[in-house]
């Protein structure tokens, strides 16, 4: 039975993590991790304004051999990085144990993850990994999908976004007519207006698509 692991890292103990820590507010969302051959290719979302002087930072990194960007929707770019040399960290760690990543994206001074293993086998090989390479997650939940439902989690929000929407629920965001804006919602959240609107409509999508779609109909 598959089972789902949550937790944090920071920054600073997360390679790929700190490649991408530039002075540009951006805010990071890991899209996946894609094994080629023995190569491990991370593509991840970066929401902001600043995005070229973002890609000169990433690319003084000495891990980092190039950046790309894959596609740009207003405000959020898809990027694809490659590595100078295979990174022995949790990307490889994931990888290794066949970790599908359904969510990881920076929250405060760190990395907020939710990633569903095959089988409690592998999420303790994951573990083992993580132990062994002093990689110092901080554990937050484990559950199968089974025990997300009956806990009323079946939306799947991550901590971030749950916060997020109740926010902007309790302001009136929604209302009609609406009784506070984005900005409010991220000034009272401490981020970007541009995180706060990624974070509302993510999240809002979920709520809507667990509510009213069967699941063969939701997206991942």
């Amino acid at each position: 039975m598959s089972v789902i692991v949550e937790f944090e890292l920071s920054t600073e103990d997360f390679l790929f993590g700190s490649a991408l820590a530039t002075v540009e507010e951006m805010d990071l969302e890991l899209e996946a991790i894609v094994p080629t051959g023995t190569r491990i290719v991370p593509y991840f979302w970066a929401t902001g304004e600043t995005f070229e002087a973002f890609e000169r930072h990433v690319l003084d990194d000495p891990d980092i051999a190039a950046i790309r960007q894959l596609d740009r929707i207003e405000d959020t770019a898809l990027y694809r990085v490659e590595w100078t040399a295979d990174p022995t960290g949790l990307l490889d760690g994931l990888a290794s144990t066949e970790a599908v990543v359904l969510e990881a994206a920076t929250v405060d001074e760190g990395w907020h993850f939710r990633v569903r293993f095959p089988d409690h086998d592998l999420l303790g090989r994951f573990y083992n990994f993580c132990t062994e390479g002093t990689i110092p997650i901080d554990v937050e939940r484990v559950y199968t999908l089974a025990e997300a439902s009956r806990a009323g989690r079946a939306f799947d929000l991550t901590p971030a976004q749950r916060e997020a929407i109740v926010l902007a629920v309790r302001c009136g965001y929604f209302r009609v007519p609406r009784e506070t804006d984005l900005s409010a919602v991220a000034a009272e959240l401490g981020i970007s207006q541009q995180a706060a609107s990624k974070r509302v409509r993510r999240g809002a999508d979920k709520v809507l698509s667990g509510a009213l779609l069967a699941p063969r109909e939701r997206s991942r």
